[in-house]
């Protein structure tokens, strides 16, 4: 193995410095990319990200079709790119606009 191996990546340790608790589930914007709390993480407490794996996120009312890049905006995924996007990943699924949520493959 290579001596500057650190971890495999699927998870990270998160701080929650909201004024929120975040609930085991929620899509979590760290910089650019986007995680899913493994946990409930109160305020000022730490928790874990999984920051690959396929997860149903809440979803813009948008169609969305499998294969299509997805961005969290205001806590939903959504196929358009907002102002200084953090990109969800991947829809793992097709669904239509009544849907309210999408599977997503993270990161990919």
């Amino acid at each position: 193995m290579a001596t500057n191996y650190q971890q495999d990546g699927y998870t990270m340790d998160f701080t929650n410095t909201g004024t929120a608790a975040i609930l085991s589930g929620a899509p979590v914007v760290v910089g650019g990319v986007v995680g899913v709390a493994h946990g409930d993480i109160p305020v000022d407490s730490s928790g874990v990200l999984h920051m690959a794996g396929v997860f149903v996120l809440p979803k813009a009312s948008e169609a969305i079709a499998a294969g299509t890049k997805l961005y969290i905006n205001n806590g939903k995924v959504t196929a358009t790119a907002p102002t200084n996007p953090a990109v969800a990943g991947t829809a793992w699924e097709t669904v239509t606009v009544d849907a309210k949520a999408v599977a997503v493959r993270l990161g990919f």
